[in-house]
């Protein structure tokens, strides 16, 4: 999988559920929507959060051993949507500590217990005019994703991203993205659908990238969803052989419940399986060195809480 499916392609889900309705946003802080729309985005984004996830258990496939990892997440918009005609412009920040910790014969020398972090500074473009049913979106991501043990080129990536949606009805909003990872780098392109699907005022089916939530109100502070969505990143680490990246990706399926505090400050839980998982350590060459023993990862199980704002 390519780097940072988990909030890099939160570029289609903010742009594809932007291009909604005009993740999980309060809509973008106070963004304009069609004034037909029926949509409740606050379900799908949020204006700021923290949480912790942890993922453990995963055993390689390839040797013996397994791989936890815990990530302490934190994440807000840094202002208002400022407007500039039918565009409207919104800057968001975001950090991540990500622990990984093996067990087992791997290279130790390679793949050891790794603390790493990203920082990023997300740049949103959104056009909407709400005498149209078309939105159109771009987002701009610079990031530092590091293990601090020496800050390079290396250590910088870029992601940018586009997407378009047509709100179908006031119940159906369809859209598509395409982003290309990774730009200084190893450049990767994707592409994909989205929708959001609201059958009645208590439901609702969305798919914004690589994301997929169907939620359902149990009552106004309490809501409770299915959920699939990727996790995992791309670091440059140093290492016995030099500067390299690691990449690791999974995709997490299960249970969320989410519960209104006060005012627009919830809390959320949930747990379920890990699946689709892989690791390795690429070399600046391009080696993905001990890739017979690193590579896939079997399923495992994960857990997490946190607290989301959903609008200010």
């Amino acid at each position: 999988m390519p780097r940072k499916l988990s909030r890099r392609l939160a570029a289609l889900p903010l742009l594809t559920a932007a291009a909604f309705a005009g993740e999980p946003v309060a809509t973008p802080p106070s963004i304009v929507v069609p004034a037909s729309t029926r949509f409740d985005l606050t379900q799908l984004f949020n204006a700021a959060e923290v949480k912790y996830v942890g993922s453990f258990d995963m055993d390689f496939e390839n040797s013996v051993g397994s791989l936890d990892a815990q990530a302490f997440q934190a994440s807000a918009f840094l202002s208002k949507p400022l407007h500039f005609g039918d565009w409207q412009f919104i800057p968001q920040f975001s950090y991540e500590a990500m622990l990984l910790s093996s067990s087992g014969p791997v290279p130790s020398f390679i793949l050891r217990d790794e603390d790493l972090h990203e920082i990023e500074f997300s740049l949103f473009f959104i056009h909407m005019n709400d005498t149209s049913p078309w939105v159109y979106g771009a987002w701009l991501n610079p990031a530092l994703a590091t293990d601090f043990q020496g800050i390079s080129g290396d250590d910088f990536f870029l992601d940018a991203a586009g997407a378009v949606g047509y709100q179908v009805n006031d119940h159906l909003l369809i859209g598509a993205g395409a982003a290309a990872l990774n730009i200084t780098g190893d450049t990767t392109f994707v592409a994909g659908p989205g929708f959001a699907w609201q059958p009645n005022d208590k439901t609702m089916v969305a798919l914004y990238g690589p994301n997929f939530r169907a939620i359902y109100d149990v009552t106004p502070k309490w809501k409770v969803s299915f959920d699939v969505r990727p996790n995992g990143g791309i670091w440059n680490i140093d290492t016995a052989l030099g500067s390299a990246n690691i990449d690791y990706n999974n995709y997490r399926a299960g249970l969320t419940s989410a519960h209104n505090l006060f005012g627009d400050l919830w809390l959320s839980y949930g747990a379920g399986m890990t699946f689709g998982g892989d690791i390795n350590v690429t070399t600046t060459d391009g080696s993905k060195v001990f890739q017979n023993q690193l590579d896939d990862l079997e399923s495992g199980f994960y857990g997490f809480v946190g607290l989301e704002l959903k609008n200010w």
